[in-house]
């Protein structure tokens, strides 16, 4: 289905009955990927109603040229979450996408019941962010498997949109300082994650006091593929506790 508003036609999928879960996938990607890996952790009995998105600009969610930058993504799912979720809603974000649910989470704390940053982007500046030197690692046959397994769900996408939106990349609005998020929150990161790192995201660990928060040996970029097991354990352990906090 699509979701119109102005200066934007974005596409989604809603998937099961319940409480309401907004998934956000990274940079250049789309939602397939997120609910490959999502998926697995429900049942037909769940009572979790997840929402899997293009972001704007990416795959099949079209957007006007000329407005497309983060902060338009930004104001596009803050209107998309008023308009059509209304409720409160568990919020997860992968990578780019993290970034997002940060400023989200930010923005409307009090309608966000649980937080889940997958790798999260948090230094838009790529010149700026703590990388570990990790070439030995995409050599290793656990993340070339895992190179493979993210490469089935290639996606042409539109590179002018991205050229666009790669010149507004940041949020105009730092959210390197954001309010203290009391609710049940997870952060999963790699210790050899090569994009965007694991030091930067230690900053953080102070805003949310109630995250469970773990750096994972042999995991990269794509920590949920390259540590499947682990990843499900702990996102269902994420979602027990948020239905336990009511």
């Amino acid at each position: 289905m699509f979701y119109e508003m102005k200066n934007l036609k974005l596409h989604v999928e809603r998937i099961g009955q319940g409480q309401p879960l907004l998934i956000l996938h990274g940079w250049a990607g789309h939602m397939a990927p997120m609910k490959a890996v999502f998926e697995p952790s429900f049942t037909s009995e769940s009572t979790i109603e997840r929402i899997y998105i293009d972001l704007p600009g990416m795959a099949e969610s079209v957007a006007t040229l000329s407005v497309l930058t983060t902060d338009f993504v930004l104001e596009s799912l803050l209107e998309f979450i008023q308009a059509e979720i209304k409720d409160p809603l568990l919020l997860a974000g992968y990578s780019y996408g993290g970034y997002l649910a940060r400023a989200i989470s930010a923005q409307i704390p009090e309608q966000i019941k649980g937080l889940f940053l997958l790798v999260p982007m948090i230094e838009p500046a790529h010149d700026k962010r703590q990388l570990p030197d990790v070439d030995w690692f995409y050599e290793t046959a656990i993340c070339k498997q895992a190179r493979k397994k993210s490469d089935a769900f290639w996606l042409v996408q539109n590179e002018v949109a991205l050229d666009q939106l790669r010149k507004h990349y940041g949020l105009q609005k730092s959210i390197a300082q954001v309010p203290v998020f009391e609710k049940p929150t997870l952060i999963l990161l790699g210790q050899q994650d090569g994009t965007v790192g694991y030091k930067d995201q230690l900053k953080m660990l102070d805003d949310y006091p109630r995250a469970s928060f773990a750096i994972l040996d042999m995991a990269g970029h794509n920590l949920q593929m390259e540590q499947s097991q682990v990843f499900n354990f702990f996102v269902k352990n994420w979602l027990e506790r948020c239905e336990k906090n009511g």
